[in-house]
């Protein structure tokens, strides 16, 4: 089967065989390939962009943008910029348009966000004294449409959401939703699609947002390596975030010129044996049907809900669709405690608030135990967990 031999690449296996690994939301493993290219940079020498010398690892890195690029569908790949992760790239444009947001504006965001992509959003109202407007979600852990149009006004400035939710899993309506956000404003609309990249291959200029943000470690990437992408237009109204080397082309006393997009926010040395490792990941995944990969996926995931839904006592927070994310607690205990039992039976799980408060508190939870499958997850995976839950179960009877 395709999901034996794409499980084969990944070293973790083989080198943990007793652990049952069912938290990839949180990082997916990383293939063979990643780590060869990253002990082959770190065995040679220099960086990229500074040197004659290291041409080839220069060539490596703009390969990886321009891979990324035809991942994502993205128009020019000028508008790919690399940055340390998701929350970097999310606070790149929160603080790169604070000079266009004014007290009497507002800034849209569905409860359902990550830490990531709330916090940045609540600090700049906060310093700007724009408005935070904050969107609640129906039974199905949906942006509800009638409140979201309801706010949208003249004065919304940015509308910013998931895509897909580390917490339930849920993928947000977007190819609807970003249409009605143009219909009734002018607002710069970012965005999270973390989690959706290790299933789903992205059509950024089919959704039509102004900006985009990823982490290379949500799909088989290494950490530390992230990107902020979108629109050329709106990535030219942002204001870098950090400033130093590598991101200029003149700069004396009084004046400082940008270098163009995207190195104008690529300033100092990047992760570049991340970087170019990502780039590695990209290539091995082409060779991959990433259709029947998703077809395992998913029937995994239904069986997993399936079994779920057999236990009394356990509560899921589920939509209406079976997602690869499953979040669910036992009724009477704490999902802190069955997660403990879990990991003694060697289950890498999340157990906890997902770096998600707002979240949890609107759903009145204080947090859930979390399973999140990927593509190399097997039918044992599955067996162990199950087992392992009964055991924690058994316990607490």
């Amino acid at each position: 089967m395709i999901n034996i031999l794409f499980r084969s690449h990944f070293p973790f296996f083989e080198n943990q065989p007793e652990w049952a690994y069912l938290d990839s939301a949180a990082t997916t493993l990383k293939p063979d390939v990643l780590v060869n290219a990253t002990q082959q940079f770190y065995a040679s020498a220099g960086s990229v962009h500074r040197s004659q010398y290291d041409l080839v690892q220069s060539n490596a890195y703009e390969l990886a943008r321009d891979l990324v690029a035809k991942r994502f569908n993205i128009e020019d790949r000028r508008a790919v910029i690399w940055t340390s992760g998701t929350t970097h790239s999310i606070n790149l444009v929160a603080n790169g348009l604070m000079d266009s947001i004014q007290p009497d504006d507002e800034i849209i965001v569905s409860v359902a966000e990550h830490h990531a992509n709330f916090v940045p959003w609540q600090q700049l109202a906060l310093r700007t004294g724009a408005k935070l407007i904050v969107l609640p979600v129906d039974k199905n852990y949906q942006i509800k449409e009638k409140e979201l149009k309801h706010a949208l006004s003249d004065r919304t400035q940015i509308v910013a959401f998931n895509l897909v939710s580390n917490v339930t899993g849920v993928r947000q309506n977007a190819e609807k939703l970003i249409p009605l956000i143009r219909q009734y404003s002018k607002a710069k609309i970012l965005l999270d699609i973390a989690q959706a990249v290790s299933s789903e291959k992205v059509d950024v200029q089919g959704l039509d947002a102004d900006f985009y943000a990823f982490s290379a470690h949500k799909m088989y990437g290494a950490t530390g390596v992230g990107v902020l992408t979108g629109k050329l237009q709106s990535l030219e109204k942002i204001r870098p975030l950090m400033f130093g080397g590598k991101m200029l082309q003149q700069v004396n006393e009084q004046h400082l010129t940008l270098a163009d997009i995207p190195y104008c926010f690529e300033a100092g040395t990047p992760n570049i044996a991340g970087i170019i490792g990502f780039g590695e990941v990209l290539q091995w995944l082409e060779q991959w049907d990433f259709e029947a990969l998703n077809d395992h996926l998913y029937s995994l995931a239904k069986q997993f809900h399936k079994r779920l839904n057999s236990y009394p006592n356990l509560q899921i927070l589920r939509g209406k669709e079976i997602t690869p994310i499953i979040s669910f607690n036992v009724k009477g205990e704490h999902h802190a405690d069955i997660g403990t039992v879990l990991t003694e039976s060697k289950i890498a799980i999340r157990s906890g608030e997902h770096c998600a408060k707002p979240y949890l508190n609107y759903l009145q939870e204080s947090g859930t135990v979390r399973v999140s499958l990927a593509h190399y997850n097997s039918q044992q995976d599955i067996e162990q967990f199950f087992k392992a839950l009964d055991l924690a179960l058994e316990l607490f009877s």
